[in-house]
């Protein structure tokens, strides 16, 4: 096989399934794990992909990976992440949490020592709280790829609620894109989690930005306070210091 058929080929496996390790690549197409790792490199330099530790993922706007491969993805960062957001509940607090792998992250953590009322439309999220007597409350809706659940069911069901803290993750973040997320679907429950809180934490790690997707569910303005990482560009850094009133920068 030629190198630009390969190529070709790789291009094709990231953005039907949005995210792509080495490892399932070298699988589909019987090549060294060398050889996927330049290919890689050479099609990110082209602008046709973003490389990412241990594989890539699409640029394409409407691709969304599995939760089990996004679960897989930066582990360590996005671990650091959800430390830095459980530090700021306490026992007793009223919470919600969006659908996405930093926010399961974010679940697992604040659920190890803290009982909590929790509202969310993610399976994964609503699993974590079960366990340890917290109070859930978790939507209806169709489940999507990222084991949300959506549709006018799930927004429905958030109508008159009401938390303290809102956790907020997102498919992709920008200048002036804000959030995002390749679902519209996902958007719309997005939207009205927004509603229901009365401060917003975003988190994301540094990967995040510059990725599309096809809605926007917030802007800068939407948001209390971003945690993120010390991978996050400099000028994307001074943007949300402009932007947001607090920014957290873990390392």
């Amino acid at each position: 096989m030629l190198a630009s058929e390969r190529r070709a080929r790789i291009l094709l496996m990231v953005n039907s399934r949005g995210v792509a390790r080495v490892s399932e690549l070298v699988k589909d197409l019987h090549v060294s794990d060398m050889t996927i790792r330049r290919d890689l490199v050479e099609l990110h330099k082209q602008g046709l992909l973003l490389k990412v530790h241990g594989g890539a993922t699409s640029l394409h706007s409407t691709s969304e990976p599995e939760t089990s491969v996004k679960m897989s993805l930066h582990i360590e960062i996005k671990q650091r992440l959800a430390m830095a957001a459980a530090k700021r509940i306490t026992d007793g607090e009223s919470i919600a949490l969006t659908a996405g792998s930093t926010c399961t992250y974010i679940a697992q953590e604040i659920a190890k020592d803290t009982v909590v009322t929790v509202v969310t439309n993610a399976l994964r999220v609503s699993d974590e709280f079960y366990r340890n007597g917290s109070q859930v409350l978790l939507t209806g809706g169709t489940p999507t790829p990222s084991a949300a659940l959506v549709g006018p069911l799930a927004v429905r069901s958030l109508e008159h609620l009401h938390v303290d803290t809102l956790f907020v993750g997102a498919h992709g973040v920008g200048a002036v894109g804000g959030l995002m997320t390749p679902n519209i679907d996902e958007a719309r429950i997005n939207q009205a989690l927004l509603t229901t809180a009365s401060h917003v934490v975003a988190v994301f790690d540094h990967t995040k930005w510059g990725i599309s997707g096809l809605s926007t569910f917030a802007t800068w303005k939407d948001i209390d306070t971003v945690i993120t990482d010390t991978g996050l560009p400099p000028d994307a850094l001074a943007l949300l210091h402009d932007e947001v009133p607090e920014v957290v920068v873990v390392s």
